[in-house]
């Protein structure tokens, strides 16, 4: 999916200037008809609910951001470059959110699950007893062994079982209150060479696959957030003491001798989470805006049950890496 920078430039005859405009255009995805919703899991509504105005809203939001000094960078190099900047949170927030919004409806596809979801919302909304729907057992929609060569072992060596992996990728997204998303990804540490922005994912290699919950604009790009905070902490105590006195600094640096040995450890320890990253293979919304529409206050978990039918494993398997050699999968 790409994602197309728009560059405008307007001149004014009464002061002669060049104001050059950049603009994201909304993405869209082929495989999705707002008319039409998505047979099996979303009305038309829903779909609207869920896709459509969402999407367009962060691009909105994400244009408001946007400046001469942008350059056409995509989506994900938005992300990467401006990660770290306080003042470009707002820019980040929603480019994460066209990503994972993105990335998510991409993996999804119609499935053949009966489901009556045209049923009044206003009765749905006034159920005071909640139906005993479960994580279900009986789903058809699964990665096969002969289809998916390489999906396959990898879920069932991280996982134990396709049951397994099952319950916990949707239990996961249950225990989201609120806006999230879960997310499949795959391992890898920086000893191998991968660009964030490159779509090349057979020149990554992989050990093993996790389950992962991020939180309202939160991706797997920037599960090392904490050590964003701690490098800002470091960056705003030494701009405070250039701004002290000889004595205040005096009094500083002692207690800095008895905060080096926290320090260091903080560093070491973020030296060695910057050695692994996360490639994203598949996402699963959680936002009340995908279910609560057409599946009602109490219908999450039956929106997840759908959700899974819903999977294109295709996509997912298109984005799976190369298995490390030092690694081998074990069924």
């Amino acid at each position: 999916m790409s994602y197309i920078l728009v560059t405008k430039k307007i001149v004014s005859s009464l002061i002669r200037a060049h104001v050059i405009t950049r603009s994201y255009i909304t993405p869209s995805l082929d495989h999705l008809n707002e008319k039409d919703g998505l047979p099996g899991l979303y009305s038309s509504q829903g779909l609207r609910n869920a896709w459509y105005e969402r999407v367009q809203h962060h691009t909105d939001e994400l244009n408001k951001f946007v400046d001469e000094n942008t350059d056409e960078r995509p989506i994900l190099q938005l992300i990467n470059d401006h990660s770290k900047s306080f003042t470009k949170r707002n820019l980040v927030k929603n480019a994460a959110m066209i990503h994972n919004l993105t990335f998510a409806n991409n993996s999804l596809t119609a499935s053949n699950v009966n489901f009556d979801y045209q049923l009044p919302l206003a009765n749905k909304k006034t159920t005071l007893i909640k139906d005993s729907v479960d994580i279900k057992l009986n789903y058809k929609n699964e990665p096969d062994k002969i289809t998916y060569k390489k999906l396959y072992p990898a879920i069932l060596s991280s996982f134990g079982s396709m049951v397994e992996f099952r319950t916990l990728l949707l239990n996961s997204n249950l225990g989201i209150s609120g806006d999230g998303f879960t997310w499949l990804v795959a391992r890898k540490h920086q000893a191998y060479d991968y660009s964030m922005e490159s779509s090349n994912y057979s020149e990554v290699k992989f050990d093993r696959l996790f389950v992962v919950n991020t939180y309202n604009a939160g991706t797997p790009f920037n599960f090392n957030k904490s050590n964003q905070m701690t490098e800002l902490k470091l960056f705003q105590e030494k701009e405070l003491k250039t701004q002290q006195t000889e004595e205040q600094i005096e009094e500083l640096a002692k207690k800095d001798e008895n905060k080096e040995k926290d320090i260091n450890d903080v560093l070491e320890a973020h030296s060695y989470d910057k050695n692994v990253s996360y490639i994203p293979l598949l996402a699963i919304d959680a936002s009340p805006k995908c279910w609560l529409h057409d599946y009602g206050v109490f219908g999450k978990e039956q929106y997840l049950n759908n959700v899974w039918e819903s999977i294109n494993w295709d996509v997912v398997e298109s984005r799976m890496p190369e298995l490390s050699q030092q690694y081998k999968v074990v069924i």
